[in-house]
């Protein structure tokens, strides 16, 4: 009967001339449907085994070559370093060229590695995303060690570096720095079509409450009034706001995110970042994507509680960065239960991924990272995840 009316009803809409159809998705709705990351950090030392002694067409041959296998194996982000030591890979009026790009710093830039990069990618159907350490200069305290053109000579016996045990960094509470960074990323933005721009997790590098003296003294002649730990965190939130800002008011489009350690105390407490207000307040970042490389069966950070604690923090988009780099490693610091699960175990990361995949809040992952992708079970187990993976 009620089969018979609703056929009547349709009837009469064709007959009296109406047209009928399914609600359809908008373009605009397509567009913001947000893609599940597969992403893979490719570092300064891996690009460095592409470009150091290769030509232009070489370079362009073997990059093409590995973006085209990474999307094969289900891959659709290339998370590149590209300025790892105050210096770049790409055409830079603010850095000089890497060591790890021609063999040394400051030379002359024979061909542009992030443009080929940038092409290869979209090519291949991959984003790219341009991956920066922004106050690491040099390992070593030795300034000749530096090109002429690098900024940190320039700034030698100055408060805008500290300098110490670890090496040579920029030194978070100058305002000069910051503008630096961010120009070195405005830069970036501006003469390249990437699709993100990503810091990992290195900021001060020691608490030592003498590297910095001179500027916290100057800070509190001039009515600063806030503790040493909370005025090096406001250091690093303002650079990283102003960062956010400029990669805005560039292209919009552009997402900007960090990648920290996952330990969140260690990160407020010794690094001085504040992830916890950077991914819960506007105006810090699009994502956050913790390294949680750790086991199942770790004994001080296990995978899924630390996942999950990230999860009730995050307010923005959360991705997870995972440990293939320990595959087939003792995990020293894991505690007696971890120690071997990644010798014990061929499907440690494979597993990780499917365990993301069935929890919303997470919208992707990212591989540590491109050398350790090895002909072995744990990496097939892993392509055959994110190639049959509905995500």
């Amino acid at each position: 009967m009620y089969k018979k009316i609703i056929l009547s009803v349709l009837l009469m809409i064709c007959l009296s001339g109406c047209s009928f159809s399914l609600p359809q998705m908008t373009n605009n709705q397509e567009d913001t449907k947000e893609e599940y990351v597969k992403a893979v950090w490719v570092t300064y030392y891996e690009l460095s085994t592409f470009t150091q002694d290769n030509t232009e067409q070489e370079f362009k041959k073997q990059i093409n070559k590995a973006f085209k296998e990474l999307k094969s194996n289900g891959f659709n982000r290339v998370t590149v370093q590209v300025r790892p030591y105050a210096d770049a890979f790409y055409k830079s009026s603010c850095f000089p060229v890497s060591a790890y790009c021609f063999n040394k710093q400051g030379s002359e830039l024979i061909y542009d590695p992030l443009e080929i990069m940038v092409s290869s990618a979209h090519k291949n159907g991959l984003s790219i995303e341009a991956w920066i350490n922004p106050y690491r200069v040099s390992n070593s305290t030795d300034f000749k060690e530096l090109s002429e053109n690098n900024k940190a000579v320039e700034w030698q016996n100055t408060d805008k570096l500290i300098v110490c045990d670890s090496g040579i960094y920029f030194n978070p509470a100058s305002d000069e720095v910051t503008q630096l960074i961010t120009n070195g990323v405005k830069e970036i933005a501006e003469n390249y079509e990437v699709d993100s721009i990503c810091f990992d997790d290195y900021f001060y590098p020691t608490t030592d409450e003498e590297i910095d003296k001179s500027s916290y003294d100057a800070y509190k002649k001039a009515g600063g009034d806030k503790a040493l730990a909370d005025w090096r965190r406001d250091n690093i939130s303002n650079m990283i706001k102003s960062v956010y800002n400029t990669v805005k008011s560039v292209n919009e489009n552009i997402t900007f995110g960090i990648s920290p350690a996952s330990n969140v105390n260690n990160d407020f407490n010794t690094l001085y970042a504040d992830v916890n207000k950077w991914c819960t307040e506007e105006g810090y970042v699009d994502y956050i994507c913790p390294q949680i490389y750790f086991g199942f069966q770790n004994e001080n950070q296990p995978f899924m509680k630390t996942t999950k604690s990230w999860i009730q923090m995050a307010d923005c988009t959360l991705y997870v960065a995972l440990p293939l780099y320990k595959v087939g490693k003792e995990d020293e610091f894991a505690g007696d239960r971890g120690i071997n699960e990644f010798l014990d175990n061929n499907n440690i990361i494979s597993r990780q991924v499917t365990y993301l995949s069935k929890i919303s809040e997470v919208k992707g992952y990212y591989i540590f990272s491109y050398s350790s992708l090895k002909d072995n079970d744990e990496t097939y187990n892993l392509y055959s995840v994110m190639q049959n993976s509905s995500q």
